[in-house]
């Protein structure tokens, strides 16, 4: 299935290219809750850590009428006058794989008015901010680089070199070659991964149907799925007003020379059609859909959803 990009761990510097310091001081206080069950418990307050009975002990909470008194700390109740229950990691934490489009459309767009990143960096930056939050609440954070050319697969792991090893693919990738997501998807339904959550981060620029057939078989087989689009500036507003010609970034052989004057309104109401097409499909099957532009900060869009999540997940626990 192909290896991780980069044999050599990176700097501490270009680490920092997709998570940095400044980031991670950002989301340090956010977590990530569970919308549905997941291997049968749904993941609560702490979501990574299912509370109940367990060898590995995690903190002390105020005892509450209902908790079994076996749970109950007598000498550290004693020493507080007032009484503690112990709660303890369970076994079986949250699993996340970040599912990461690095075909050749995720490039920047080569234009004199194109400015910022561009989707890939912020995609990866997306994905390395997502598992900085599933690893330090001591889930597993899992990672699939997909291209036609080749797909990079990462085991889920809650382990902080692994997660290092995640960064470093991250950062040692590039965009290339043509759209595979369809066929990477089936192949996570075909692999029959634990049940936990599947994050998407892709441009969307594809036929939707074949991708989202997919992702609803995943949806069905128990996974929560989330789906983040980056949108490039340039190639939403389409701002030209004169003959351009446009190459295909996926197939670099194919040009096309147009007058983008009569182009302009046609090609903007496709484009809207396309992002309210994903928000009808990911409504219908119960996915989050969070479509951002790639002159956006990440740490930002990364908090206002995992607010809304959150909000969301406590009234369902």
């Amino acid at each position: 299935m192909g290896r991780p990009a980069g044999a050599d761990v990176p700097s501490a510097r270009s680490l920092a290219r997709v998570l940095s310091p400044e980031a991670k001081e950002s989301l340090k206080h956010l977590e990530v809750f569970a919308r549905r069950k997941v291997d049968g418990f749904l993941h609560g307050i702490h979501r990574s850590r299912r509370i109940g009975v367990s060898t590995e002990f995690d903190h002390h909470a105020d005892y509450h009428p209902g908790d079994p008194l076996k749970h109950v700390d007598w000498r550290a109740s004693a020493r507080h006058d007032r009484y503690y229950v112990k709660r303890y990691v369970m076994d079986t934490a949250l699993t996340v794989r970040l599912v990461v489009d690095r075909s050749a459309s995720m490039l920047p767009v080569e234009s004199r008015i194109a400015a910022g990143p561009g989707k890939y960096l912020q995609a990866c930056r997306l994905a390395a901010c997502l598992a900085y939050l599933v690893v330090k609440e001591r889930d597993a954070a899992g990672l699939t680089l997909t291209t036609a050319r080749e797909t990079i697969w990462l085991p889920a792991s809650s382990r902080d070199d692994r997660f290092v090893a995640l960064l470093t693919a991250l950062v040692s990738s590039d965009a290339v070659d043509e759209d595979n997501l369809g066929a990477c998807l089936r192949t996570i339904l075909d692999r029959g991964e634990r049940k936990g959550m599947i994050a998407v981060v892709s441009d969307l620029m594809f036929a939707p149907q074949p991708v989202q057939r997919q992702l609803a078989s995943l949806v069905a087989q128990g996974h929560e799925v989330l789906v983040f689009q980056l949108r490039e500036p340039v190639e939403e507003d389409f701002p030209f007003s004169r003959w351009v010609q446009f190459h295909d970034l996926e197939r670099p052989s194919v040009k096309h020379r147009v007058d983008t004057v009569p182009l302009k309104r046609i090609y903007r109401e496709e484009y809207q059609a396309l992002v309210e097409d994903w928000r009808r499909w990911a409504n219908t099957h119960g996915v989050h859909f969070v479509t951002f532009r790639t002159d956006g900060h990440v740490e930002t869009v990364l908090s206002e959803y995992i607010a809304f999540r959150n909000r969301t997940a406590r009234r369902l626990v």
